[in-house]
This record gives C-alpha cells, structure tokens and sequence, in this order.
C-alpha cells in the first residue's frame, strides 16, 4: 500500500475516537515507515559499494604482484656474468663556477688629466701601444708640472732621511733575569723579531711557572718540584682556577719549557708540566745585525746591562718611503709624457678590454678600462668539508666549457680558501685561456683526489648489502634460474660503475648479477601496466633474481630488496 493509500485510510474515522486524533495518529506512522525504508536503503547501497570496492582492490592487486613478479622474474637471459679483474679506480670532487679573467691590469688616468673621446668598447680586442681614448693636452701639461713639484719636494726629504741610524747597543731596559735568548750572532735584527717576536725574554719577577690539572691543591699549599735532571726544587701554588693549579718555582736555574714533576709532600705524583717565565718581558729591536751577544742565559741583569750590539743600523723606514713614493711619481710622469706624446692613453699590453668607461656619463674618470692579456682564466668551485684536506696547491684537474668545447681542457688548483661557510670551502683552478672564452661561462671542474692502481673491481650492481657489510654471488643455477656462491668481501673506493674489492674476491673470479633496478623503474612499469605512458626516461632495467636455495641470505633481506635489484 502507497502512502497516498495510507493518508487516504487515515481519513475515514472510527469507534469513539476523534478524527482529528485518528488521523494525526496514521499521519506519524506513515512517516515514520518512510524514514525506515529510506535508512535501509541508504544501508543497503553503503553496503554494495564497499564490498565492490574490496572487491576491485583485491583483484587489481593481485593483477599488480602478478605483473610485477612476470616483468621483474629472474631469467637465464637478465643475468650478467663478470669475470673480476685488476684496475685503477679513483674519486673525485666536481664542482662548478664561472670563468674569471687573470692577469688583469687597470688602465689608470692620471690625476687632473680629462679624456676627450673614448675610442674603444667593451670587450674590443686591442693591440699593444693601440690608443684607447684621446686627452685634453692642456690638463696633460697641468699634472706634468704639479708633479714636477711634488718630484722636488720628495728629492728634499729624502736628503734629509739618508743616514738615519738605529742604536748599535742594545740593553734590557729593566732588572730581572735573562731566561730566553733568540737572537744570536751574524742574525738578522728585524728577522729574528718577525720569527719569535722579541730578541730576547727577561724574568721580572723571579718565578718560573707551570699549569696543572688537579683536584687535590689549593692556594698556598707546598709542593716538590722535581727536575729533569733530578734535582728536586721548592714550589708553591700561587693560585688554582677551574681545577688548574698555577705553580711557582723560581727562576734561577730552570729553563724555559723544561719538563718538570709535581709531588705532594708526602711525595706523591701529582702530574708533569712544562715551565714557562711566569711574568715577561720582551727585548726588541728592528733594524741592523747582531754583532755580540754579551749575556748568557739565566744572568741576572739590570736596566742598564748590554745585552747585544748590532752592525749596519742604518735604517731606511722613511727613506725607503720616500724612494718608493718618488718611484710611483716618476712611472706617473713617464705615463703623462707618453699621453702627450700619442696623444692620448695607449695599450700597455695586446688584449680584450672589459668594463670600458663611459665618457657621457662620468664626471671624473679615474679608471678607462680593464685590460685581460687573454692568457687565463679561473673558476672558482666549492669543496665540501670532507674533501678540503685532500687538495693540494699544483693539483691537476679536468675542466670542460660546455659552451666552447665538449674536449677535457687541463686546470690547476691555484688557491684553496680553509675558511669555512656554511660548512664548505672554496678551491681556485686556473687553467689557459682558448678562443672564444668569456667571463662568465659556466665551468665544471673535476679533481681527482683518490686513486688505487692494481685494485680488484667489480662492477657496483654486483654488490649486495646488508647491516653487516657487503657480499657477491659467484655461482648462478641456469636451470633453477637461483644465485649461489655468496661471497662476503670488504670494499674500498667506489664510483658510477666500479667498486674497489679490499679482501674476499681474487681477481680471475667471476660474480653474477642483474642491473640494477630502481624503485622508479618498478613503479613506472606498474603505471604502464595500468595503461599508463612514460616519458622522458630511457634506459635498461634488470630483473630480480629467484630467492636463493636455503631461503634468505644470513643477514636477512639485502638492503635493496632481492639480490640484484637495488633500489
């Protein structure tokens, strides 16, 4: 019966009760059967979907593993044999950077000299003595007498500087006594000052000291200090900081970085350490040659004690300014005159110019160009942090300017920066320059920095491993299509193709194995299963081997899945 039915019904009334009430009363059961068959139909469909959806999973999945088991199965054919055999292997480090020009020389214009044309452009190829740009010759004639000037008065000064002179003796300045002697006779004053900072070292206090870790001194305590010689010698502890004990001995008789032990009173070792001169001071100089040496070591000395007298004081610190200063003006006025002889600024070398002044848009122009002899280039590759050490100055590399040539061009390592950024380091290269080079081109480097000669190799998708090492197949069952012959080895060096076999392979040993297959080739096969399409990709894919005789290999599933199939 319809609900129409039902509402029909519904108004006919009956017995004693109203029909207002009789009807309401058909009304809500009406309804309430409605819901009730809507819910279990509802119910009813949720049902039907989940189940055709298990089913579907279920049979696409197994449609899958049985795909992927046919299309990766192990077969005689997918199997590759390698006879093992001797070889060099090597590692490399590869980076890439852009090409800088070297050997680079600023083309200067002289101060107070204006240009009136420039005659060049920005990367123009010049010849030697070629004029790059023309020159207002009265502003030539201007600078040339100013510097003429500036000549003169630099001729005055130097005559006053020649034959200043340091003194020829030198004293200790203060009473201690003399504990470090560096200089000695025939060196060199400003040498033995730049080697150890000082000519000599004075004790002031009459302390030697030494640091010692210790737990069990404190300040003031009384110890033995017991020499290399033997001799035993009174020590106290001046002081103890962090668990470091500061030791004072005294200065009369032990040396300067001499090895000394520590007792307790009861004599017992406390630790060794070495003496230095507790509270220093340096003896300097800085011009002439030691003549005599007139102290021994460990003398007692006052402010006044000679200590050394030198030879050929003549010092020349402002003469020599002044010469150098007099040298750069004069290679200024010969420029001067050869512009006011060309007419202009000239090429001091054959080569391509670059960042080439621009006379419209410069005020004063100090620099006309930047001139490159064309002879280098350099790039400049970053060096991880556990390949930095293995770098070496002289170093030959492979570099290749893809955009120049596809042929292996020969670099050197020139510059190796060991300051750190972000945990890399930077190397320079520098190799000749050939046509068509530019700054800027992109370079890849190669720096071999490893290599084993006679070294056992087998090729990298032989191997296998596992958390406890690697190991290879050396036996192959045609016939029940399974590997054999497990071989555990220790490897060394590897690269794209090749691994270094340290112990457990002899050369003349043959190893099977598959290519390798990465997770991206079994995922794509799967794709083409589903009607799916792959581009982009090429290459071959090998086959996972049967599961050897005996179950799995000891270590169980080898990292990579099967053996052969490296993910």
């Amino acid at each position: 019966m319809s609900t129409q039915d039902e509402m029909q019904n519904i108004q006919q009334p009956a017995g004693g009760e109203s029909a207002n009430e009789k009807r309401n009363d058909a009304l809500f059961e009406a309804l309430g059967k409605s819901r009730k068959r809507k819910k279990r139909r509802i119910i009813l469909t949720v049902l039907v979907l989940i189940l055709l959806v298990g089913i579907i999973l279920t049979v696409t999945v197994s449609v899958l593993r049985r795909n992927v088991r046919q299309k990766y199965a192990s077969s005689g054919d997918d199997v590759l044999s390698h006879t093992v055999s001797t070889g060099t292997i090597s590692t490399v480090v590869s980076g890439s950077g852009i090409l800088t020009n070297e050997d680079t020389e600023t083309i200067e214009v002289p101060a107070g000299v204006e240009l009136t044309e420039i005659l060049v452009e920005n990367g123009q190829t010049v010849a030697e003595g070629q004029l790059l740009a023309t020159a207002d010759m009265a502003t030539v004639r201007s600078a040339m007498s100013d510097l003429q000037d500036t000549l003169d008065d630099l001729d005055d000064q130097i005559a006053d500087a020649d034959g200043d002179k340091a003194d020829t003796r030198i004293t200790a300045g203060v009473p201690g006594r003399l504990k470090i002697l560096y200089g000695a006779e025939g060196q060199d004053v400003a040498d033995v000052m730049i080697e150890h900072g000082a000519l000599a070292v004075i004790s002031l206090d009459g302390y030697m000291a030494l640091d010692l870790e210790t737990e069990v001194l404190s300040e003031g305590d009384a110890v033995t200090v017991v020499r290399e010689s033997g001799k035993k010698i009174k020590g106290s502890v001046e002081s103890v900081v962090d668990g470091t004990a500061t030791i004072l001995v005294t200065d009369d008789g032990p040396k300067n970085g001499e090895t000394v032990t520590v007792k307790t009173a009861e004599e017992a070792d406390l630790g060794s350490g070495e003496l230095y001169v507790h509270n220093p001071l340096m003896v300097t100089g800085y011009a002439g040659t030691i003549k005599d040496v007139h102290q021994k070591l460990n003398a007692k000395v006052s402010k006044n004690t000679y200590l050394f007298t030198l030879k050929n004081t003549e010092y020349s610190a402002n003469f020599d300014t002044l010469l150098r200063t007099r040298g750069e003006s004069e290679e200024t006025l010969l420029d001067l005159l050869n512009i006011q002889k060309y007419g202009g600024i000239t090429a001091p070398m054959a080569g391509s110019l670059y960042s080439v002044a621009d006379l419209d848009a410069e005020d004063t122009i100090t620099a006309l160009a930047t001139l490159s002899p064309d002879a280098e280039v350099s790039v400049t590759i970053s060096v991880d942090e556990s390949d930095i050490l293995a770098l070496n100055l002289g170093q030959e590399t492979n570099v290749t300017v893809s955009s120049v040539t596809e042929d292996v061009l020969t670099g050197i390592v020139t510059e190796i920066d060991k300051t750190a950024s972000d945990g890399a380091y930077t190397a320079v290269i520098t190799l000749d320059k050939i046509p068509g080079m530019l700054p800027g081109m992109t370079a890849d480097v190669e720096v071999k920095i490893q290599g084993v000669d006679n070294a056992i190799l087998v090729p990298a998708d032989a191997l296998h491993y596992t958390s406890t090492g690697a190991f290879v197949y050396t036996a192959y069952d045609t016939e029940l299509e399974e590997y054999g012959g497990r071989v555990d080895v220790v490897t060394g060096l590897s690269n794209d193709e090749f691994v270094e076999i340290v112990s457990g392979l002899e050369a003349g040993t043959t190893v099977y194995y598959t290519e390798s297959t990465s997770l991206y080739d079994v995922f794509s096969a799967m794709s083409g299963m589903m009607g799916g399409r792959q581009a982009g990709r090429t290459g071959t894919t090998g086959a996972a081997p049967a599961m050897p005789q005996g179950g799995m290999p000891q270590g169980g599933m080898p990292q990579g899945g099967m053996p052969g199939w490296q993910g």
